[in-house]
């Protein structure tokens, strides 16, 4: 959820809940006011009757303040005390042919005389109740309007103040150390996005010096230590021409394979660091279908040892440009990926098309979530295989600005890489 969409949904929901609670009190203190004025009205009326028929014993006044129906009949005298009732009723209007609600207030008076009569004063509700609806209407209305001209000022001074913290924000996305650039980061006016600003522009540049640290000491690593491998590996080739027993010949072979594979990383470190340095700089157009039959000769025993079944597909029409040392090693490494981690009388299928190449092998779980198969050192299979083919593999897409991704199902691994 966005920071404007979080702050508006709080502010909207605290501004209704104070109205809901405003309406609510309003609308109790505007319905006893009402009452109260409609009570003392009608308390007005019927003092005025009970005055002229006690006082004048005679009904001739009454019509002067009849503009609201009264009734005045004779009755017998009262067990009780007479007193005052006040309630709610409705009565029919014979004119507009409807129910109209309205506060009745009776009580019974004694005429000079000696006559009791009952007398019933009524007042209609409709005034009062159409202006507590005009002013819930109003209040209703003026809420809306508030909320609506609090959304677009609060979006106008979000935008305002934010304005520097998106910038920095939008710088950091596309900071990459694939080609690491120091990035300015603007003064702000405001003291906590000036620090913040402050404090990445140090983090950024120890980022950088940090990494080009790690390359430089990854490519002397990888040439400095060939030198000492190909001795280990010359000195065990010597070691095989003696005369060995059977536990001594495993143990120099041991020797032997586990050179091979650290010769090997060795290479593959050599190989991320120029990437990285970008040294591969000869441009040239790919014919992907001549580099991938070639990589599938070079594994053609491996694939025929364990029973695999090929299919290939190519599509014409499409040239690749990127250096072709690169586009051998990416063949070579998805193959050689396809192969290793397949099952016995499994499948292989390779479709190159206009914009794509896809790759697709049987083979057991990963194991692993997606991301991590394309880490250094990564392992990507139960007998320990360190996955940084896979890793070299990213390394050359996002070099070429292709796009990689990988998904498992079926007992099916399938690589997806799109052409730019």
């Amino acid at each position: 959820m966005k920071l404007l969409t979080k702050t508006t949904l709080y502010f909207v929901t605290i501004t209704l809940f104070v109205f809901f609670l405003g309406g609510i009190g309003l609308y109790i203190i505007m319905q006893n006011l009402v009452e109260k004025e409609v009570n003392n009205e009608l308390y007005d009326r019927i003092h005025f009757v009970l005055n002229e028929v006690y006082h004048a014993n005679t009904l001739k006044n009454v019509n002067f303040i009849a503009s609201e129906p009264i009734e005045i009949e004779k009755v017998k005298k009262p067990l009780q005390p007479p007193t005052f009732q006040m309630q709610d009723t409705v009565l029919f209007n014979t004119v507009q042919h409807f129910y109209s609600p309205y506060r009745r207030l009776s009580t019974v008076v004694k005429s000079k005389d000696g006559n009791y009569y009952r007398i019933r004063i009524y007042k209609s509700l409709i005034a009062s109740n159409t202006l507590i609806e005009k002013v819930a209407l109003v209040t209703t209305l003026m809420l809306l309007l508030f909320l609506l001209l609090a959304y677009f000022l609060n979006r106008y001074i979000f935008g305002k103040i934010w304005a520097d913290f998106f910038d920095t924000l939008h710088k950091i996305q596309e900071f990459s150390l694939s080609n690491p650039q120091k990035e300015a980061f603007s003064s702000s006016e405001l003291i906590e996005f000036d620090e913040l600003n402050q404090v990445l522009n140090k983090m950024i540049d120890k980022i950088i010096n940090d990494y080009e640290g790690i390359k430089e000491f990854t490519g002397n690593l990888s040439h400095e230590v060939q030198t000492p491998l190909a001795i280990i590996k010359n000195k065990t080739d010597l070691l095989f021409q003696e005369s060995l027993n059977e536990e001594q010949f495993k143990l120099t072979g041991s020797i032997y394979s586990a050179t091979n594979r650290l010769s090997e990383i060795v290479r593959s470190l050599g190989l991320i660091a120029r990437i990285d340095k970008n040294q591969f700089t000869d441009l040239a157009s790919i014919d992907m279908e001549s580099i991938i039959n070639e990589q599938l000769e070079n594994f053609q025993s491996l694939i025929e040892s364990k029973k695999i079944k090929m299919t290939v597909n190519f599509e014409k029409g499409y040239a690749l440009i990127m250096d072709k040392n690169l586009a051998e090693i990416l063949i070579n490494n998805l193959i050689k990926n396809a192969v290793r981690h397949n099952v016995e009388g499994g499948f292989i299928n390779i479709t190159v098309t206009g914009k794509s190449l896809l790759i697709s092998n049987s083979g057991e779980n990963p194991g692993v979530p997606t991301d991590e198969l394309f880490e250094q050192f990564s392992r990507a299979s139960k007998d320990g295989f360190m996955g940084i083919g896979l890793a070299i593999v990213r390394k050359i897409t996002e070099h070429y600005g292709m796009k990689i991704s990988y998904e498992y199902e079926d007992f099916k691994h399938e690589f997806v890489i799109i052409f730019p």
